[in-house]
């Protein structure tokens, strides 16, 4: 499914973002990034595991709105989930289909009868998103060479 079949959908809506309101959801996703790396020293494997979700959520909505757009409320995630898939393509299919299965075990630990992850799966996720957020800023750089999104 492309992105204009999503805005078809009635999923993505069109809207003016600005690219300041871009930089702070990617400040917000590199917050919470250190968050999970945070929790996960603490022997909090759940909360780290849910922080670096949060954070690709965050750096995909970064994405979306880069293209003036922005998701509707129902079914947002996977809709963010989406959204990247189509944009990076094969190429980066291994990142995105982990970005999709980290998002269903985040809503099975939020909603499901099982509230427990292991070590090993929150250095993965956060390894993942550490990825992810990189490749999106990178994206997002490269359409908008005149702007810059941090300042080294």
């Amino acid at each position: 499914m492309s992105y204009q079949d999503l805005v078809k959908k009635n999923l993505l809506k069109k809207e003016n973002i600005n690219f300041d309101q871009i930089k702070k959801v990617l400040e917000r996703a590199h917050k919470n990034l250190k968050s999970a790396k945070l929790l996960l020293d603490n022997n909090d494997e759940e909360g780290a595991f849910k922080f670096a979700y949060e954070a690709m959520l965050l750096s995909g909505r970064a994405l979306i709105f880069s293209y003036g757009l922005r998701p509707r409320t129902i079914g947002s995630h996977k809709t963010v989930v989406d959204f990247t898939k189509e944009i990076f393509g094969t190429e980066y299919e291994t990142l995105t289909n982990k970005f999709d299965r980290i998002r269903k075990r985040r809503h099975d630990l939020t909603y499901g009868v099982e509230f427990t992850t292991s070590s090993t799966e929150s250095v993965n996720a956060i390894e993942s998103a550490h990825e992810l957020i990189n490749k999106i800023e990178k994206h997002i750089q490269e359409k908008n060479p005149q702007k810059k999104l941090f300042v080294n």
